[in-house]
């Protein structure tokens, strides 16, 4: 057995191993569940802003302390002389961390959207190219598709922090309310307002636990594979190193077309809805008269359910493109790599 087949049989033992774990734990019941719930999840972002300023124009009515004696201690609020000041201070939180979001979901859809190009092109350039051009264009393109899942982890796991220190700020201001006689109004948005905030804070928590398992498809298991492939004979193995890889392409678009119509309609709704209301919204707390707080709570009452609606419909919408798209997912890379030419190889390489 010469080197190279005993290289061969070695990259052919690993990848084995690494991809049968993968099958064996691809769409476990996690990751069903978030494929079918998210288009829900994503609603809380609607809820939230609505329920926030509602919470504020209740806020405006009334201040008292949060808690029964002085001798009370928190551990997130750090002041519970004015409830009024929490609250505000609860909002300026949420409006940084959903603005924020907002700015890095901007970027790393555009980047997520480059992803599928790069692997159709890697597969063709495995096809068609020489060994020359090969071992000169694959690291580059490899690098860029690494840089691309580095950077996309990074933005989708920013807010994780903050995400849990405010969901910890409700959840504390939710029991000292709990433990004081206040109007029962005021309760309820409060609590309202803390629901949201945990359905929302799951969704991305979950895209953040999708993002790493997909940086780490890219980078420790697609890119690595590659890397001993130019090793060797490509003009031998190169049938043998795509069939190897096409379960990991499809498997790392699949999870890349889902993160990229999650952040779409998250930043439609930003886009559309909850920015402007969150950016603007800091006067609500301090209405001076009954008769504008009523304008206000009739206004985000009547809104609510056509906003919803829409963004309801939007992310069915996507949802069903997303199941359409991945029963097709396999065939479509089948038949790019049967029908693509060398012209095409040419020109993709061109424009990376």
């Amino acid at each position: 057995m010469n080197i190279h087949s005993i290289t061969l049989l070695v990259i052919w033992n690993i990848a084995i191993s690494i991809f049968a774990e993968d099958i064996s734990q691809n769409k476990t019941t996690t990751e069903e569940k978030f494929i079918d719930q998210w288009q829900d999840n994503v609603l809380s972002h609607v809820f939230l802003t609505n329920y926030l300023n509602h919470l504020l124009v209740h806020t405006s009515r009334t201040d008292f302390l949060l808690r029964n004696n002085s001798a009370q201690c928190t551990l997130h609020i750090p002041t519970t002389h004015s409830f009024r000041q929490t609250v505000s201070q609860l909002n300026n939180n949420i409006r940084s961390v959903l603005l924020g979001i907002h700015a890095d979901f901007d970027r790393t859809q555009i980047h997520l959207k480059n992803i599928p190009t790069h692997l159709k092109l890697i597969l063709l350039l495995i096809k068609k190219g020489n060994q020359t051009l090969i071992q000169s264009k694959l690291p580059h393109l490899l690098k860029q598709m690494e840089n691309v899942a580095r950077e996309s982890l990074v933005k989708f796991q920013n807010p994780t922090d903050k995400i849990t220190s405010i969901k910890n700020y409700l959840l504390e201001l939710n029991s000292l309310i709990s433990t004081i006689a206040v109007d029962t109004t005021i309760a309820l948005q409060v609590e309202d307002v803390k629901d949201q905030w945990i359905s929302l804070s799951h969704l991305l928590n979950q895209l953040a636990n999708q993002a790493e398992t997909n940086s780490n498809s890219i980078i420790l298991q697609f890119k690595w594979i590659l890397e001993q492939f130019i090793q060797l004979d490509i003009d031998l193995h190169r049938d043998f190193v795509i069939n190897l890889l096409k379960t990991k392409v499809i498997d790392i678009d699949r999870m890349t077309d889902l993160l990229t119509i999650i952040c779409e309609t998250f930043q439609d709704i930003s886009s559309e809805y909850s920015n402007e209301k969150l950016i603007n919204n800091g006067h609500l707390i301090s209405l001076p008269t009954e008769q504008e707080r009523k304008q206000f709570i009739r206004q985000y009452h009547y809104e609510l359910q056509p906003e919803l609606v829409k963004f309801t419909r939007l992310a069915l919408k996507r949802h069903e493109e997303y199941l359409r798209r991945e029963r097709d997912r396999q065939i479509t890379y089948e038949d790019f790599l049967i029908q693509a030419s060398q012209s095409d190889l040419d020109l993709l390489l061109s424009l990376n």
